[in-house]
C-alpha cells in the first residue's frame, strides 16, 4: 500500500507568499484569477511553463 505525497511548502516561501495561498483558498479565489499556484505552493509566474500544454 502507498501513501499519497503531500505537496510541501518551499523552504524559502515568503511570508507574502504564505499568506496570499491561504487567502485565496479562504476565499475561494476561481484558478483562473489567483496569482499564486495551489499545486506547486508558488507564485504562478514561476510555476507558468508547468501549466502550458502541448499542441497537438
Amino acid at each position: 500500500m502507498t501513501t499519497a505525497t503531500l505537496p510541501r511548502i518551499p523552504a524559502d516561501a515568503s511570508d507574502e507568499l504564505l499568506r496570499k495561498l491561504h487567502v485565496e483558498a479562504v476565499w475561494n479565489v476561481p484558478l483562473t484569477e489567483r496569482r499564486t499556484c495551489p499545486t506547486h505552493l508558488q507564485w504562478r509566474d514561476r510555476c507558468a511553463q508547468l501549466h502550458v500544454k502541448e499542441m497537438p
